[in-house]
């Protein structure tokens, strides 16, 4: 698909487009042309990366999700659901 103009009629990413360019300080087209860039940038990133190097990236964030405290008790399935086997 080839664009030749972008016609943007969305209120709030109107609101995104313009607080992107302040925070960075760039004019919009500009703004929003870096953050295609990066986007496609990870996008390819993330596709050329070999399996073990995805693996040790998951484990990782399960490191960090694991050190995170508890807060609360853990919920069983009693908690979750009724007699029937329905959501509470």
């Amino acid at each position: 698909m080839k664009i030749e103009t972008l016609h943007i009629d969305d209120p709030s990413l109107l609101r995104d487009i313009e607080a992107l360019a302040e925070r960075t300080g760039m004019p919009a087209e500009q703004a929003v042309a870096q953050a295609v860039r990066d986007k496609l940038g990870e996008a390819g990133q993330v596709q050329t990366l070999s399996k073990d190097e995805r693996r040790r990236r998951v484990e990782a964030t399960l490191e960090r999700i694991r050190a995170l405290p508890t807060v609360g008790e853990l919920l069983t399935d009693a908690d979750l659901y009724d007699a029937d086997g329905l959501p509470r």
